[in-house]
């Protein structure tokens, strides 16, 4: 995403939806690194600064997660690799008592993450 996207964001929205989007948008990736990697970094940065980025997050990986068992073709192992290291991390972040989930709605976004690491793994792992 552009800066004039987020300027955008900015005057329609407001700051704190355009630092929302900022957080959970993939920044560019540098050529000589992995990408994977890159993005992982990325994640762990961006939601470790901003407790309801999480949330968000925390809702598009799950779905994608445990949705995963609905995915074929070639991509879905590629997928899977890219995610399942990501567990650990978001696992971390959701425990945090700055992430604002109530004990029930902790408990379930770690289900769900639970969930998602056995359907990840066993993709990886075969």
């Amino acid at each position: 995403m552009t800066e004039a996207a987020f300027a955008t964001l900015r005057r329609e929205f407001g700051g704190r939806v355009a630092d929302l989007v900022r957080s959970v948008t993939n920044p560019r990736w540098a050529p000589d690194r992995d990408r994977d990697e890159q993005y992982r970094e990325h994640v762990a940065t961006a939601l470790e600064r901003d407790p309801y980025a999480r949330l968000i997050k925390l809702s598009d990986f799950t779905d994608n997660g445990t949705g995963i068992i609905h995915a074929t073709g070639p991509r879905l192992e590629r997928w899977a690799a890219k995610y399942l290291p990501l567990v650990p991390v978001l696992r971390d972040l959701v425990r945090r008592p700055d992430t604002p989930l109530d004990d029930e709605a902790r408990a379930h976004v770690l289900s769900q993450l639970d969930l998602a690491e056995q359907r990840l793994a066993a993709i990886v792992h075969g």
